[in-house]
């Protein structure tokens, strides 16, 4: 037993030095920040997907209400509110059938460019690249078909989870009957639990699909539990500092946007991590990881070139 505990936290030991090392290597701030920018751009189309797709099988309000409520409890009221007014301002069926079906290729496209980034992040990270001779078209409609079924598989996580949690609280209230203190155990699951096994879920997807790389789920539900743990550590943390940090105030008129792009440019870093981690995971417990059908490996070596021997060198 003792054998077994002290080889597990050296593993994990040597994996997170592992993972740190990549993190530095792959220059990670510079994929966050590329990341952060994109989503800016992104995040009103993704949020209307989203909200088109889960009130087919919702109600709107509800929905709406859900979203907000957690994006302003990561980046404030006042840049929730900025985010749900562009987004009321989306006018996708207004005008001809023709402008309206535009708009809605538009708004796709939008939407799926920051699942695109991701995976270009997740390739640079685990080591691959698109294989030059590969049809550039028919991969660009592989990934954009990947990203948007991402976008469609939070929107069912989400409705979900809300079907889940009221199913929760009505069984809380049920048996609160019998025994007070049940209600305050249950509502302890369904607002911390819950929560956690979304995030993981999605990590899950995002390292499952989004890499060109062959991974078992196995190995992916772990780097996904390790990234949420220190997601949501991180977004207390990200949260507390930009309440605290005036950034706001600091950018007066595009204050509501910079806080939304310190958010995701922190909660990338996070991510990123965990995709650095995910990776070195896999390479300690299986060996090397093999890309997909669409994709090389990718070595880099590093070639010292000889000094250039002056005019006068020779014979000295």
């Amino acid at each position: 037993m003792k054998q077994k505990l002290l080889h597990f936290f050296r593993f994990y030991w040597k994996v997170l030095k592992g993972s740190i090392q990549r993190f530095l290597k792959e220059d990670i701030f510079t994929h966050a920040a590329g990341l952060a920018y994109y989503t800016i751009f992104a995040l009103p189309p993704m949020l209307m997907v989203i909200l088109f797709t889960t009130t087919i099988f919702y109600d709107r309000t509800t929905m709406r209400r859900t979203i907000f409520g957690e994006i302003s409890s990561l980046v404030g009221p006042e840049s929730a509110r900025s985010l749900a007014t562009t987004l009321d301002r989306i006018g996708l069926f207004e005008g001809s059938w023709w402008a309206s079906a535009i708009s809605i290729a538009v708004l796709v496209f939008t939407s799926t460019t920051v699942f695109v980034t991701i995976q270009n992040a997740l390739n640079r990270i685990f080591g691959v690249k698109p294989k030059p001779k590969t049809k550039g078209w028919l991969k660009m409609i592989r990934d954009r078909l990947i990203s948007f079924a991402l976008l469609l598989s939070i929107a069912f996580i989400l409705i979900v989870s809300l079907v889940l949690t009221a199913l929760i609280s009505a069984l809380g209230d049920y048996l609160s009957r019998f025994v007070p203190e049940v209600s305050i155990v249950i509502a302890t699951v369904a607002s911390e639990l819950f929560p956690f096994l979304i995030i993981t879920a999605l990590f899950g997807l995002i390292f499952r699909y989004l890499p060109d790389v062959e991974i078992h789920w196995k190995d992916t539900i772990v780097g996904a539990l390790v990234t949420s743990f220190l997601f949501l550590i991180g977004k207390f943390l990200i949260s507390f500092y930009i309440a605290n940090s005036q950034a706001a105030n600091l950018y007066e008129a595009a204050g509501s946007v910079m806080v939304i792009l310190l958010w995701v440019f922190y909660a990338s870093i996070i991510f990123l991590f965990g995709g650095a981690f995910t990776r070195v995971y896999i390479e300690e417990k299986r060996g090397e990881i093999a890309p997909n059908s669409f994709s090389v490996k990718v070595r880099q070596k590093i070639i010292e070139e000889p000094a250039a021997k002056g005019p006068g060198a020779e014979g000295v």
